[in-house]
């Protein structure tokens, strides 16, 4: 039986989603998404064999919004669309998962993704403000980016292209050519920002990224990701 999930997490306390030492054991110093999610459906579930595939491989300190995993189990002593709920107590608040769904026989989520979006948030001006420093990455400067000029560098980006430029490690890669359906830059309302800053919107859209591909498209100034 395969068993698809829907998580949002705070990634500000987690290695990234995949477990990043060999065997499939978390390492508590480092603790991941994957790792978590691991222990807690293992002993939810009774099988120390299930291991979860995710969406996509995010980074340390990127949080999603909604995220797509899955599982293969034999049998499900807990109904597939309570499994969700029977997982509260058993996962620390920064990771919920709000639904689950049985799915065709053989679904991966890795493999399955039709397309996956990155959103990077960024501000600007002469002073920034720690309130919002963990989810938006401050830029100092007195003279604020135009969103036309932004875009515009934006729309060059757009359809399917070689992105070996846009790779931060090349080994891993199979190939180079992605497709991105959406790249755009808007200017957001800046919430508890001072008059003085500024507040940007970076959402990519693609069939998949290379490693460090939107962060290096966002600029290296943009590094609080949020993955859907």
């Amino acid at each position: 039986m395969t068993v698809r999930l829907f998580l949002r997490y705070d990634g500000s306390g987690f290695s990234g989603w995949q477990i990043q030492n060999e065997g499939g054991v978390e390492n508590p110093l480092k603790p991941t998404v994957q790792g978590t999610l691991n222990n807690a459906l293992r002993t939810l579930l009774g099988d120390d064999s299930l291991k979860v595939t995710g969406c996509s491989r995010t980074d340390a300190g990127v949080h999603a919004l909604d995220y797509c995993a899955s599982f293969d189990v034999g049998s499900s002593v807990v109904p597939v669309d309570k499994i969700c709920l029977a997982l509260r107590p058993l996962l620390p608040e920064t990771l919920t998962v709000f639904k689950s769904e049985p799915a065709p026989e053989g679904f991966n989520a890795r493999y399955d993704t039709v397309k996956k979006t990155y959103k990077y948030l960024f501000y600007c001006g002469t002073s920034d403000c720690p309130p919002v420093n963990s989810n938006a990455w401050f830029v100092k400067t007195q003279e604020i980016p135009g969103v036309d000029v932004m875009n515009r560098a934006a729309s060059y980006l757009l359809g399917t292209h070689d992105f070996s430029a846009f790779c931060g490690d090349l080994k891993n890669a199979k190939t180079t050519v992605r497709t991105l359906f959406e790249c755009k830059v808007e200017k957001k309302d800046p919430f508890i920002l001072a008059n003085d800053q500024e507040l940007y919107e970076i959402t990519v859209t693609g069939d998949g990224f290379l490693y460090n591909m939107v962060r290096i498209i966002a600029g290296p100034w943009s590094t609080r990701a949020w993955a859907r």
